[in-house]
This record gives C-alpha cells, sequence and structure tokens, in this order.
C-alpha cells in the first residue's frame, strides 16, 4: 500500500467516514491538489443520483461524516472535496486571494465527476460551501448540471459585517492574521468538542481571505436573478453568519427559492443536536425527492 492510500485509509477512519465503495483521487490543481471522495453505494444501480457536497471555511469532508452517510442510507452516492487549502488538499491553509479560486476548483471537480461517468446530480453547500454553490448557479444558468440545490447556512455576509469592513483594512496594516475564535456554532457540544480538537481545522483566520470575502459579496449581489427553485435552510441562532441580511440578498438573487427558518439553530445545522438535525436531513431528503 503507498504512503498516499494509508493517509486516505487513516483519513476515513479517524473521521469515521464510509470505508466501502470510496473512490479518492488526487486532482491536479494549480500549482498543488485538491482531494476529492466518491462516496458509492454497495448494490451500484444505473442513474444513481449523486450528491456533490461542499463544506464550509475551516471544514472538510470529514467533517461531515454523518451527512454523508446519512445521504448514502438514503440510496444516494456522494461526491465531496476539499476545498482549497483544507482538509487535504493542498495550497496555503485557509487562504485566498480571491473567491474565484474556489469556484476554478468547483470547475475542476465537476470535470472529474463527469469522467467518472456522473451524471444524474444534485448539490449541498454548507456555508461558504453554499456561497460557492449559490456563485456557481448563478453563473452557469444554462449549463448548470444540478437538478436540485440546497444551501445551508449559506455565506453573503459574515456576522458583525460592518465593523469587519471598518477594522479589517486597518489591521491588515499590521497583521496577516488573527486568532479563530471557537464560537458554538452546533448545539451539539460532541461534536464541537471535536472541532476545537481536529488537527485539520484552522486555528487563525486569514484577514487577506477576509477581503477576499468583502470583493466577492459585492460582485455576488450584482448578479442577474436566477429563476431556480433552491432550497435554503438557516438557524435563527447563526452568529457566524449574518443570516437576516443574507436570507433577504438570496431571496432577491433567487426568487423562486424555498427559504425555511429552524428556530435556534446555530451555523452547523447539519451537525447540530439529533432533533435539529433530523429536522434539516428530513427537509433536504423531502426537497430531492420532489
Amino acid at each position: 500500500m503507498t504512503n498516499s492510500a494509508m493517509m486516505i485509509q487513516e483519513y476515513v477512519k479517524e473521521y469515521q467516514l464510509p470505508q466501502e465503495g470510496v473512490e479518492h483521487e488526487w486532482l491536479p490543481f494549480q500549482d498543488t491538489f485538491l482531494s476529492v471522495q466518491l462516496f458509492c453505494q454497495q448494490q451500484k444501480e444505473t442513474n444513481t443520483t449523486t450528491i456533490l457536497f461542499i463544506h464550509g471555511l475551516f471544514d472538510h469532508t470529514g467533517t461531515n461524516a454523518p451527512f454523508i452517510k446519512h445521504l448514502l442510507d438514503k440510496g444516494y452516492q456522494v461526491a465531496a472535496f476539499d476545498l482549497p487549502g483544507h482538509g487535504l488538499s493542498g495550497g496555503e491553509r485557509f487562504q485566498i486571494s480571491s473567491f474565484q479560486e474556489y469556484q476554478s476548483a468547483l470547475q475542476t471537480v465537476m470535470g472529474k465527476l463527469k469522467d467518472w461517468g456522473v451524471s444524474n446530480m444534485h448539490a449541498v453547500g454548507h456555508s461558504t460551501g453554499g456561497a460557492v454553490l449559490a456563485e456557481y448557479v448563478l453563473t452557469n444558468t444554462s449549463s448548470s448540471p444540478f437538478q436540485k440545490v440546497g444551501l445551508i447556512s449559506p455565506l453573503i455576509r459574515s456576522n458583525q459585517w460592518w465593523i469587519s469592513k471598518s477594522f479589517t483594512p486597518i489591521i491588515s496594516l499590521f497583521r496577516k492574521q488573527l486568532p479563530r475564535k471557537f464560537r458554538m456554532n452546533a448545539g451539539n457540544k460532541e461534536f464541537m468538542q471535536k472541532i476545537k480538537n481536529d488537527p485539520l481545522q484552522g486555528k487563525i483566520i486569514s484577514l487577506e481571505w477576509v477581503q477576499a470575502m468583502f470583493e466577492w459579496e459585492k460582485q455576488l449581489t450584482q448578479h442577474h436573478p436566477v429563476d431556480k427553485d433552491i432550497l435554503i435552510i438557516q438557524g435563527t441562532n447563526d452568529q457566524t453568519v449574518d443570516w437576516k441580511h443574507n436570507m433577504k440578498a438570496y431571496a432577491a438573487l433567487f426568487p423562486n427559492s424555498k427559504r425555511l427558518l429552524v428556530d435556534e439553530g446555530n451555523h452547523h445545522l447539519i451537525n447540530e443536536k439529533m432533533e435539529k438535525r433530523s429536522l434539516v436531513y428530513q427537509l433536504l431528503t423531502e426537497y430531492f425527492r420532489k
């Protein structure tokens, strides 16, 4: 077994991801690589629907293992990749100069999925992953392969937006990064403890990334609205994104979207306590099956 295969085997075991029927690829991307995984059904059937999942800032595929298992249990295949600088993917950790890098990464992964013969697709994005997915749909209105799209706690503006916009340019003159504050992003205390102890989670936030977010937000909100009937699920206790503003902004971008609020739900809705997590899973599953 090669060192690469051993690393993947250890990763899958450590984060309790499905170990059978998994395809992995180190996909060349710019001057580095992306970690891409396809979790297949044990009994393969023709035209099995594949759900592409895109994680949020600091996270990676393993962070969302319970959600991936749920989708497999419901009969779907799941494709997932680590964003540049996240998880097992290469690149400077949690730092980009432009959100366009995320779009380029997604386009690269889509090409690989086509090579794997994946065609019948839905997609789900959480937080930054939701933002990446939303932009992809807005800019590929006629060519997007996704039949259904779910956005969970999607980013447009972060929490305390105007404070960040006011002080980040000043702080950036003296510092390139700040310590990450681990908020209670899920009511699931066990999950939050795992996040804090996860060696693949970031401990700092790049101010260059924050500046890139400011530029991206300005560009995204200038897109023409798209009629696609996407599903947006948002928790009312979210302290990571400015969810009230974001829901209005996404309503303008996707006027046919279905927007649902989870009472007292935190940012990491798909890793919440079982009651709220099950609700989110159910809402997504019902949406995909319509």
